[in-house]
C-alpha cells in the first residue's frame, strides 16, 4: 500500500513509518498539517499516483486530523484513513466519518492492524 502519515513526533513518526515499510508498505511522512495538505494536493494538482490510505494524529501542528479527515469526506473522497487520538468525543466524530480510529497510546501491532483494516476497506472498494 501507498501510505500518507503525517505525525510531528519525529521518534513516533519514524517508528511507525519503520513498522510500515518492513512490511513493505510504501509510506510518505508529513510533520505537520501543512506538508500533510501539500501532499493530498498533489494528488489532484499533479495527478500523482493516489494514497491507499492516510495515517494522520489528531494533534499536528497546522490542522486537526479530523478536519482533514472531514474535508476528504466532504468531497466524496473515500480514501481509508486511520486517526491516532486519545480524546473520545475526536474518536467518535471519526467513526461517524468511517475513520479507523487508532487509540493512543498504541504499540507496533495496533498500527499493523489498523493498516490491515485500510487495506480491507481498499480491496472491498475496488
Amino acid at each position: 500500500m501507498r501510505i500518507l502519515l503525517a505525525e510531528a513526533d519525529p521518534e513516533l513518526r519514524r517508528l511507525i513509518s519503520l513498522a510500515l515499510t518492513s512490511d513493505g508498505h510504501e509510506v510518505t511522512e508529513a510533520i505537520d498539517g501543512s506538508e500533510l495538505l501539500e501532499a493530498i494536493a498533489a494528488l489532484v494538482i499533479d495527478g500523482a499516483r493516489p494514497f491507499d490510505a492516510i495515517v494522520s494524529a489528531q494533534a499536528i501542528p497546522g490542522i486537526p486530523g479530523i478536519a482533514v479527515l472531514a474535508g476528504l469526506r466532504s468531497r466524496g473522497r473515500r480514501t481509508p484513513f486511520v486517526l491516532m487520538t486519545g480524546n473520545p468525543m475526536v474518536k467518535a466524530h471519526a467513526r461517524r466519518l468511517g475513520a479507523i480510529v487508532l487509540d493512543r497510546p498504541f504499540d507496533a501491532v495496533a498500527i499493523r492492524r489498523a493498516i490491515l483494516a485500510a487495506d480491507e476497506l481498499v480491496a472491498a472498494s475496488g
